[in-house]
């Protein structure tokens, strides 16, 4: 008899939740699991086959019930990494290690190939950007060796720039890989000491939109971090002609993004294998090609005062053997190698070979 009562009152328990979600407001994003929901549009298209699925996305207060497990493993096991990420006074750090001596040693000889084919005779640089683990006292938490990633990435056939003393953790999204836009206004400086552009400071205005929800948001599977995403505009902005090699956006920024599955897309309309940025209004003889990952996105706006031309090539969405059906080469371009670590100890992803 007890065991029935205890079954129905589940039922009872689940139905009642249920019938609760169906007359609720529908929600279309679930940023917990970075997914689009099933809502009643899609139920209307074929009732049967996505009634099961709607229920369970709608189901109501829904993101508690997610957060229950990500709970219990925080607080009651005291388990410091849940679903490979740390939550550590509410920045959300994903586990990176360990050190893959295989993916390093393939990441240089990918750059190489790539300075040997289309660069021989120029000055290129690179550059690694640390992920937030880089932060981490890796006594307490496991992290890749980073000494040992640099001395590994000397043999680059480039001149290095060091990048890392200008950043701390303040300098990334809580929620997200990525620095913040406005955190690389303090590397430029290092970047133009560098590679001998002409640095001068540059106003913009802040555009803030709030609640952002990062990438490592769904992982940690915490629903009380409440992120902002600035990004950063100005009168020169408006002067620029951006074109990618696959879609038709033309604008550094697409604002309609925020408030997607991934907000930080709203930089150069996300990923993208091939984009050229035109500055019709600069005389600065000065041209800039940039070979990188996402980080990126948020810096190529900013150096555009100090460039005619800016072309950044992601290869892990393009092969590097027909870059030389896009690039209009002249031996005077400044050439940058920008990557995370994250990338380069993951360097299959690049296509290479």
């Amino acid at each position: 008899m007890r065991d029935k009562i205890i079954s129905f009152g589940f039922v009872v328990f689940i139905s009642g939740f249920s019938l609760l979600g169906l007359f609720s407001k529908d929600q279309d994003i679930s940023f917990l699991e970075r997914r689009k929901l099933v809502t009643v549009d899609t139920l209307e298209e074929d009732f049967l086959n996505n009634f099961d699925d709607y229920v369970v996305d709608q189901f109501y207060n829904r993101n508690s019930f997610l957060k229950l497990n990500s709970f219990y493993e925080r607080n009651i096991l005291k388990n410091k990494e849940y679903n490979n990420v740390y939550l550590i006074d509410n920045i959300i750090y994903e586990k990176e290690y360990p050190l893959n001596i295989k993916s390093v040693n393939s990441f240089i000889k990918k750059m190489n190939t790539v300075k040997d084919k289309y660069f021989p005779n120029q000055n290129v640089y690179y550059s690694i950007i640390p992920s937030k683990s880089y932060y981490l006292d890796s006594k307490k938490y496991l992290t890749i060796d980073y000494q040992t990633l640099e001395k590994m990435c000397q043999n680059i056939n480039g001149n290095y720039i060091d990048l890392m003393n200008n950043f701390n953790i303040s300098d990334y999204y809580q929620t997200d890989i990525h620095l913040k836009q406005e955190s690389w206004l303090k590397a430029i400086p290092t970047l133009a000491k560098k590679i001998g552009f002409n640095y001068y400071p540059i106003t913009y205005q802040k555009n803030v939109y709030y609640p952002f929800y990062g990438a490592s948001y769904s992982k940690a599977m915490e629903v009380n971090i409440l992120d902002e995403l600035v990004y950063l505009t100005n009168e020169l902005q408006e002067d620029v002609i951006v074109k990618h090699l696959e879609n038709s956006h033309n604008k550094l920024y697409n604002i309609l993004k925020l408030g997607g599955i991934d907000s930080y897309d709203v930089f150069l309309n996300g990923a993208s294998s091939f984009i050229e940025i035109t500055n019709k209004n600069s005389n600065m003889n000065r041209e800039l090609i940039i070979f990188r990952d996402s980080f990126a996105s948020s810096l190529a706006p900013l150096l555009i005062p100090y460039y005619d031309k800016i072309t950044l090539i992601d290869l892990r969405y393009i092969n590097f053997q027909v870059l030389e059906n896009y690039l209009n080469l002249n031996n005077q371009q400044d050439v940058l190698f920008l990557y995370s670590s994250m990338v380069i100890n993951n360097s299959s992803t690049i296509k290479v070979n």
